[in-house]
């Protein structure tokens, strides 16, 4: 059974119009990606820490675990924001999801490939996340399925890109890893998405 529920402030600010367009939202994301795992959805305010944080507190995933067989999604949000912004950063999230149960993800394994020496901004997944967050949420704007090719071609841009980083690490002897990872995401097209 998926639940979504408004949270720590949200369930007070968030009109009911933006409540109803971010459950049909995640609602449209478990059919995009024909999720069969449950998934329970927390949309909470965002606090000022967070909002210190940045860009990078706005959301997570976490996957089923022994203890329980549920994902996990937290979208933090300000009320008085952008709905545009609240659904992509829940796409953002339903992308990991559709990593987990199609295999390619088990926590910082990548399709067989250990990831956890990677930058936050050079994990496949999150290559993948951010590149296409705001296309998937698109999807749910145009209340539209996407083919298994449309999907198809995303996994493979993905692959392509991860192979493109990897074999520019290899290649690399850059002096600090913030140069690493600006040029790297500037290579393959990730500088914009990442704000880098």
């Amino acid at each position: 059974k998926n639940e979504i529920f408004f949270v720590d402030g949200a369930e007070n600010e968030l009109d009911s119009g933006k409540k109803e367009i971010l459950a049909s939202a995640a609602a449209h994301f478990i059919e995009v990606f024909a999720i069969n795992d449950e998934v329970d959805v927390y949309i909470s305010k965002v606090s000022v820490l967070h909002q210190k944080a940045g860009d990078m507190a706005k959301a997570w995933h976490t996957s089923p675990v022994y203890t329980r067989d549920n994902h996990i999604i937290c979208v933090f949000v300000e009320p008085a924001g952008s709905l545009k912004d609240m659904v992509i950063s829940l796409a953002h999230e339903f992308i990991h999801v559709w990593q987990i149960t199609r295999g390619d993800l088990e926590n910082r394994i990548w399709k067989g490939e250990d990831c956890e020496m990677y930058p936050y901004e050079l994990q496949p997944w999150e290559i993948e996340a951010h590149k296409f967050m705001a296309k998937v949420a698109q999807f749910y704007f145009e209340d539209r399925i996407p083919s298994h090719n449309e999907l198809n071609e995303i996994k493979k841009e993905t692959d392509s890109d991860f192979e493109k980083v990897k074999t520019i690490i290899k290649g690399a002897s850059f002096s600090s890893k913030a140069k690493k990872i600006a040029k790297i995401a500037g290579l393959i097209g990730l500088g914009a998405i990442l704000g880098i």
